[in-house]
């Protein structure tokens, strides 16, 4: 069973386990408890290679605009 850990960070998710633990009321009677295990999913490569070529874009952007700096101040 999955379960989101919280909102502000979706990629963290939890796996749901239920484990046994003992019930106070009863001397040997085991009661099922939800034990969480925090994991971080994994990114898809559609949006891997989104962000590469969008800072490669950008990077390409930075460049030009020093190149017109530099020809500007005569070097």
């Amino acid at each position: 069973m999955l379960a989101f850990v919280s909102e502000s960070s979706p990629n963290l998710r939890a796996d749901v386990h239920f484990g046994r633990a003992k019930d106070r009321g009863a001397s040997d009677r085991e009661v099922r408890t939800p034990i969480y295990e925090a994991r971080e999913t994994v990114m898809g490569s559609v949006i891997k290679k989104r962000r590469k070529r969008m800072s490669k874009k950008k990077h390409r952007k930075l460049l030009r605009r020093t190149r017109v700096q530099r020809r500007k101040l005569g070097k």
